[in-house]
């Protein structure tokens, strides 16, 4: 039954049915607070804002003037700045609204989880393979480097042994092997 709703619930988050906080809104429940509302119709395109090309134009190194052709395919706000699109997905294909915005943030977010992965995952695999040889000490003080190396090739696959260690059960370590305060009762949390 605990499967069954983590994967209901993951299900909706990654759907997008989950239901949206009911925060006030509008000016009659904020009347000290300017609106906040986002209109991304306020967006141009960065190579026709007059406010983005006298920025452009002011641009002297090569790098510079190749940075403002660059962004001159953004969308750009009153400020003449390039602005990012984060929309909402309000239904399953909702992210197939803002084809051709991936780049701003949703694949440089899942590059960095993945990296972060590789980096986690690394450091477990070497100090488990460092504990497991017969100088554990000696390997955490100095780094081996064929242990590094090998650990590195495990961490590039992290999404793949993680999910093989998580559905085998050795991804956790087991509560009675968890060193516990003599005055705390951990024996009812439920992980």
């Amino acid at each position: 039954m605990r499967r069954f709703f983590a994967i209901l619930l993951s299900a909706f988050l990654v759907i997008g049915f989950a239901p949206l906080a009911n925060a006030a809104s509008g000016p009659e429940f904020n009347p000290d607070r300017d609106d906040t509302t986002f209109e991304a119709s306020a967006l141009t395109t960065c190579a026709e804002n007059s406010r983005f090309q006298e920025r452009a134009s002011a641009a002297s190194t090569p790098q510079a003037i190749a940075r403002f052709e660059r962004y001159s395919k953004a969308s750009c706000g009153d400020d003449g700045l390039p602005h990012l699109i984060i929309a909402p997905t309000l239904e399953p294909f909702g992210a197939l609204a803002n084809r051709g915005h991936e780049g701003d943030v949703l694949i440089p977010a899942h590059i960095f989880i993945f990296v972060a992965g590789i980096i986690g995952w690394a450091g477990r695999e070497y100090l488990r393979a460092a504990k497991a040889s017969n100088d554990p000490v000696d390997k955490e003080l100095f780094f081996d480097p064929d242990l590094l190396r090998d650990a590195l090739v495990k961490g590039a696959r992290w999404p793949e042994l993680a999910d093989k260690q998580s559905r085998g059960g050795d991804l956790r370590e087991s509560n009675k092997n968890i060193t516990c305060s003599p005055e705390s009762d951990y024996s009812q949390v439920p992980f």
